[in-house]
């Protein structure tokens, strides 16, 4: 007699990936058709559709410990391909929603930040009264500490670099923790799922596994597999690879302030037009931009996904950081170089604005749509560690092959549509 399984469905969990984006969960009939045209899904425990079964079941906590939610890119050729139109990929996004929320430290955090009502407090009042009372205790701390600095620079006489660092990296630090713990729970969840599954030793080390999945991160080879929206592939490589840009230049810039003169080099900051890292700078903004307009366009275009403002807040955010940073650049010059002087407070009032921008999108990195790049990198750490990423074709029944399922879900797909 067969062992008795217990599950605990939670209709509440089903209704919030419904109204995530997976509106669409309940036509699934589980014809495999998903699982068949996604060509990233070729591990030991394909996907989508047990996910889909899982998630019309709500069965949550199989789906917050499953790594195969962050191997699905979001191509759509599964939502593409489906006979009945359930849109797996959409619910897919769904659910990745859902987890970043379940795993976020504090976990009320990873609620309010995901929630549209709250956006204008979260991501504009808020920082912009936090940065107001930063400059409010700039004069006070620079009279009782010696932590001021001369003000030559056009930004620096408005909020001084050490202020800034300070206060960045205060709040940076704090989402840095909440970053540890939530990866720390998907882990343990992972590990007890496929201890549970008995699933067997791991198939390659962790050192291993890092390395092979950044390779994969850095060339985006995943996305190189769809076909509905390949395009996708290059609107992630350029906003990912201008947002390091940026990120480097920042690092550099802050090495060069305070680390270079206690050597005995002087600094250069703020670096000059043609300096190195100014071009670094420069070119990596233009890519950003160009990669954050060129993924909405691409969304408005595209048919075969749905927006959600989960997604597109983060687009826009990104696309507000590299513009508002590119203004000040312009107004520094217009200042500086050109002697116009007329416009410091509009060049104070853009950048006081960039600075709010930088704070939603790097202080609620771990429960935004920004998220994606630590849970997905874990995710495909754990799938190289398991072995999930090996070939699954000998999992296939005895005498079938994937070209025949492909010819089966191609049927299915014609007899729907007749």
């Amino acid at each position: 007699m067969s062992e008795a399984l217990l599950l605990k469905p939670d209709r509440k969990f089903v209704e919030e990936i419904v109204a995530s984006g997976g509106d669409d969960l309940k036509k699934c009939f589980q014809c495999a058709t998903c699982s068949v045209a996604c060509e990233v899904s070729t591990g030991r425990t394909p996907f989508p559709r047990k996910e889909m079964i899982w998630a019309q079941w709500g069965l949550k906590d199989r789906l917050m410990a499953d790594p195969d939610i962050w191997l699905c890119h979001q191509c759509n050729d599964c939502s593409k391909k489906c006979p009945r139109g359930a849109r797996p990929g959409d619910v897919l996004a769904a659910v990745r929603k859902q987890a970043v929320q379940y795993h976020s430290a504090p976990r009320f955090l990873g609620n309010l930040v995901n929630r549209t009502k709250y956006f204008p407090l979260l991501y504009l009042a808020l920082p912009a009264i936090l940065l107001a009372l930063a400059l409010t205790i700039r004069e006070p701390l620079e009279q009782i500490l010696p932590l001021g600095e001369p003000h030559e620079a056009l930004y620096a006489a408005f909020f001084p670099h050490w202020l800034l660092i300070g206060f960045y990296a205060s709040f940076t630090g704090l989402a840095f923790i909440g970053a540890v713990v939530g990866v720390v729970r998907f882990w343990r969840s992972m590990r007890v799922a496929d201890a549970a599954s008995d699933s067997g030793p791991p198939a390659l080390g962790v050192v291993p596994s890092v390395v092979r999945t950044l390779r994969s991160i850095l060339f985006h080879d995943k996305f190189a597999k769809c076909t509905d929206q390949a395009s996708r592939r290059w609107t992630h490589l350029l906003a990912f690879y201008g947002f390091v840009a940026l990120f480097v230049v920042t690092i550099w810039a802050t090495i060069d302030l305070y680390l270079m003169p206690v050597f005995g080099v002087d600094s250069l900051y703020p670096f000059d037009l043609l300096h190195p890292m100014k071009l670094v700078a420069n070119v990596g903004g233009v890519v950003l931009v160009v990669g954050c307009v060129k993924a909405i366009t691409d969304r408005r275009r595209s048919e075969s996904s749905a927006t959600t403002a989960f997604d597109s807040l983060f687009v826009w955010l990104l696309l507000g950081v590299g513009v508002t940073g590119f203004l000040t650049e312009v107004f520094r010059l217009a200042i500086e170089g050109a002697g116009q002087s007329g416009l410091t407070s509009t060049a104070y009032f853009t950048y006081f604005v960039h600075l709010v921008l930088v704070f939603g999108l790097l202080v609620y990195l771990p429960y935004s749509k920004f998220a994606h790049l630590i849970y997905r990198t874990v995710a495909l750490v754990y799938a190289e560690h398991s072995g999930r990423n090996s070939d699954g074709r000998q999992l296939l029944p005895a005498g079938d092959s994937r070209p025949q399922l492909e010819s089966h879900a191609d049927k299915a797909l014609e007899a729907a549509n007749a």
